[in-house]
């Protein structure tokens, strides 16, 4: 949906043979990598850049600092409980025994996506039931100022967006962009339009998924009823749900 709205729908990163670039542009940005200067990158560019906007002019970065203490517990989001839907599991954990790099607060509608690997998809959405939760320094949280939060996710989460992403990041053992890198990059203005209709697309995928959990559980204690009563009993309670 979004794709369309950029006229990106179809459109590919052109890949030439070859191409030339001036060493001073490679000294300006600081690299050396052929791929970065692919011209098809730059046309890519240009095409999200025509608002003359950046992920920080839109949704800057929060800067809340978690310091933890020997008592209390709190609920930690790491890279790694992060779901291919765009959405956090967290896991709840002594404040004692915080890891190095659990790092900074999150509030509900935030949106968080992982500095490491973007190529991986990593962003997701703080409900409003995570608000006070804690996430890894491996995150950027960025706060929705002028822009739908679901339209700000799927756009970190589009392909396209992650190669470009990706093309920034340094070191190769643990490649990572750097925060100041992610919040310079572009974004184009989206109509009202496109926006209710990604919060609407969303609102039912999430539902969907929602409901798809409740079946199982349903099927779950069906099979249980099954067992401990009878299959009459089981399809009796499935249809109740």
């Amino acid at each position: 949906m979004l794709l369309r709205a950029l006229s990106l729908e179809n459109w590919q990163v052109p890949e030439p043979l070859s191409y030339i670039r001036n060493s001073s542009e490679a000294f300006l940005a600081g690299r050396l990598d052929a791929e970065f200067f692919n011209p098809g990158i730059d046309q890519l560019l240009k095409r999200l850049s025509c608002d003359s906007l950046k992920i920080r002019d839109v949704a800057p970065a929060r800067k809340e600092r978690f310091t933890p203490n020997e008592t209390d517990e709190f609920h930690y989001i790491e890279i790694g409980t992060l779901n291919n839907d765009g959405t956090a599991q967290a896991q709840c954990l002594p404040q004692r025994e915080a890891p190095s790099r659990a790092t900074q607060y999150v509030r509900s509608h935030d949106v968080i996506t992982s500095t490491v690997r973007p190529n991986r998809r990593l962003s997701a959405s703080i409900s409003e039931q995570q608000d006070g939760f804690v996430c890894s320094s491996g995150f950027v949280v960025l706060q929705p100022k002028h822009i739908s939060g679901d339209v700000l996710l799927t756009y970190l989460r589009l392909p396209l967006i992650c190669r470009l992403m990706d093309l920034y990041t340094s070191a190769s053992m643990y490649p990572a962009i750097s925060e100041s890198d992610l919040l310079n990059l572009p974004i184009p203005k989206f109509s009202i339009a496109t926006e209710k209709a990604v919060e609407q697309s969303l609102k039912s995928a999430r539902q969907a998924k929602q409901r798809a959990a409740q079946l199982l559980e349903a099927a779950k204690r069906a099979v249980e009823i099954a067992n401990e009563q009878s299959e009459a009993e089981a399809l009796a309670y499935l249809r109740c749900r």
